[in-house]
């Protein structure tokens, strides 16, 4: 199992807009240096033992950047929520290599390396992620999800009934 480390964590994440990371600024943890105030925020990370591999579609205008893949950015948008570290290998699906072939047969990403073993499907390592590192919990609880199915029900009967 993982173990908890806390880190200091500064607002100069390498994309915190894209990935959409919001830290709340209280006068608690900012610091004054020089002319600049610097935020930052210490928490509870789980932290896999070795960095997850994990294939990703490259984009096809501009070399070593992400592609427009909204699988792979959910796979990477979790490991990002869950603060895992991962080695993300960029695959140009144009001109699919041959160890990337070996990895996934069909030549579909995202694709992540769990114990030895390759799991294609972004629904598939989502739900692998939650189960082997549930904190922080990304998944829907229960109740919630009864409720939501509750209240769409209401709604549908309303629009056959009227």
């Amino acid at each position: 199992m993982a173990t908890a480390v806390a880190l200091s964590f500064s607002l100069s994440l390498k994309h915190p807009v894209a990935l959409g990371i919001r830290i709340p600024q209280t006068p608690a943890i900012c610091r004054r240096i020089g002319p600049r105030i610097s935020t930052f925020r210490t928490f509870a990370v789980a932290m896999a033992p070795t960095p997850l591999e994990v294939c990703v579609k490259a984009s096809v205008t501009t070399p070593n950047k992400l592609g427009d893949c909204p699988f792979c950015q959910r796979v990477l948008l979790t490991m990002e929520e869950k603060h895992l570290p991962y080695d993300m290998k960029l695959v140009d699906l144009s001109n699919k290599p041959e160890w990337f072939l070996q990895i996934s047969p069909e030549g579909k990403v995202p694709v992540a390396k769990f114990d030895e073993n390759w799991v294609p499907d972004s629904d598939v390592i989502a739900q692998t992620l939650e189960e082997k590192y549930p904190e922080p919990p990304l998944v829907t609880p229960q109740e919630k999800a009864s409720v939501y199915v509750f209240v769409i029900t209401d709604m549908c009967l309303d629009v056959i009934n009227s």
